[in-house]
C-alpha cells in the first residue's frame, strides 16, 4: 500500500513539475499591484501602505497611505500572532485577538480614515469547545469557499476553529465550534488555506508511518479533516518551534516559519516545500529554505499573497511583537529580505497581510 501511493504521489509531483509547479488556484503575477496592511497594537489602528513596492523600494520608511480606526478595533489590540488576513474577493479584513475575537472590515480598499459603522463588525468564537488556558493564533481566509481558519493551542490539545461564511457573521455573533483536528497533535500554530485545502502546523502528535516519526509536522486536508496520509515530519524535514505558514497558490509553494531562538537553530529559518510533496514520503527535506539565521532568528510571522511575489515577517519574542516588517520580493528568486521599520515609531506588530488585486 506504501509502495503504491509513493509511486502515484510521485508520478503526480512529477506532472506537477512538467506543468510549471502551478496549482489550480492562481499563477505568479509578479509584484505590481500589491498593497500592505498591517495593525499596529500601540495605536490600535490599521496601517495601510497602497504601493507595497514604493515602501519596499523607498530609501527612508515611508509613512502609511492611511490610517484605519474604528472603536471595535479595542476588542483586538491583544491581535493573536498571525492574527490578521485578507479576503482578495470581497475586499474585507480579518483580524483576531488572542482571546477569539473576530473584526471584519468590509471595503477595505476604499477605507481611509475612521470606518463607517455599517462597515466593520465584531463577533467571536463560542466560549463552549475551548481548550483549557488556550490561545489564539494564525488566522487564514480561504476566499474561495468564503470560510476562516483560527488556530488555538490549549496546555495539551490544539484545534483549528472553522468559520463558515465569514462575510456573512453579524454584529455579535457567536460562532459554535466546528473543529479540525488530528487526535494527539500539540502546539498548533499555523494554517494556510486557499481552494477547499488546509494546511497547518503542529508543534507535536503521535507517532506516524512504520518508522514512528514523531516531532513537528505539516498536515494537509479540508474543512472537514486532515488526512493521514497528508503528513510531512522528520528530522529531514528541519521544523522547529512556532511554524507560522505562508502558501504561495501561484507557484505551489507553503512556506513555514522557524523561531530559531526558541528552537536553539542556527540553521535558515524558513522551509519552503512543494505543496506536491504532501502524500510521497513522510520525512522529506524542504524544497528550498530561505532567510539569515543571524537576521531574522525569531520568526514569529509570515504572510503572502497568493499570487503576487512577496513574503512577509514579522519577528517577535515571548508575547512582545516589534515595529518592523521584513519583506522578500521575488523570495524563490533567492533575493535577501528588507527589513523596514514601520512610523510612527513605538508601534507593535504582530499581524500582517497582503492585497494581491491592489490594483
Amino acid at each position: 500500500m506504501m509502495t503504491s501511493r509513493f509511486l502515484l504521489g510521485l508520478a503526480a509531483s512529477f506532472l506537477l513539475f512538467l506543468s510549471g509547479c502551478k496549482d489550480p488556484g492562481g499563477t505568479a503575477g509578479g509584484t505590481s499591484g500589491a498593497a500592505l496592511y498591517t495593525f499596529d497594537s500601540t495605536t490600535s489602528k490599521v496601517f495601510v501602505w497602497k504601493d507595497l513596492s514604493a515602501f519596499y523600494d523607498s530609501a527612508t520608511p515611508l509613512a502609511p497611505t492611511y490610517q484605519i480606526n474604528s472603536s471595535l478595533f479595542s476588542k483586538v489590540t491583544n491581535l493573536a500572532w498571525g492574527g490578521l488576513c485578507f479576503d482578495s474577493q470581497r475586499g474585507a479584513l480579518y483580524l483576531v485577538s488572542d482571546t477569539g475575537t473576530i473584526v471584519r472590515v468590509s471595503s477595505i480598499r476604499t477605507q481611509t480614515g475612521t470606518v463607517p459603522n455599517s462597515e466593520v463588525v465584531s463577533f467571536s468564537l463560542s466560549s463552549t469547545g475551548r481548550l483549557t488556558n488556550g490561545k489564539f493564533g494564525q488566522v487564514s481566509l480561504d476566499a474561495q469557499n468564503n470560510t476562516l481558519y483560527v488556530t488555538e493551542n490549549g496546555d495539551s490539545a490544539t484545534q483549528i476553529w472553522v468559520v463558515a461564511s465569514a462575510s456573512s457573521q453579524i454584529q455579535d455573533a457567536s460562532i459554535a465550534l466546528q473543529s479540525l483536528q488530528m487526535s494527539g497533535d500539540s502546539g498548533g500554530t499555523g494554517v494556510a488555506a486557499a481552494s477547499g485545502v488546509v494546511y497547518a502546523f503542529m508543534k507535536d502528535g503521535g507517532t506516524v508511518g512504520t518508522d514512528a516519526l514523531t516531532g513537528p509536522r505539516l498536515r494537509k486536508g479540508t474543512s472537514i479533516s486532515f488526512d493521514a496520509s497528508q503528513v510531512i515530519l522528520g528530522s529531514a524535514t528541519t521544523l522547529g518551534l512556532y511554524g507560522a505558514l505562508a502558501l504561495d497558490t501561484g507557484s505551489g509553494y507553503l512556506y513555514v516559519a522557524r523561531h530559531n531562538t526558541d528552537a536553539g537553530s542556527t540553521a535558515p529559518p524558513i522551509q519552503a516545500f512543494r505543496t506536491g510533496q504532501f502524500g510521497l514520503s513522510y520525512n522529506q527535506a524542504p524544497t528550498l529554505t530561505l532567510g539569515s539565521a543571524t537576521g531574522q532568528p525569531d520568526l514569529r510571522v509570515l504572510s503572502h499573497p497568493g499570487t503576487k511575489d512577496w513574503l512577509l515577517g514579522l519577528r517577535g519574542q515571548g508575547t512582545v511583537g516589534y515595529g518592523t516588517i521584513l519583506v522578500w520580493k521575488s523570495p524563490l528568486g533567492g533575493t535577501a529580505a528588507k527589513s523596514i521599520t514601520v512610523t510612527p515609531s513605538g508601534s507593535v506588530l504582530k499581524g500582517v497581510a497582503v492585497d494581491g488585486n491592489a490594483s
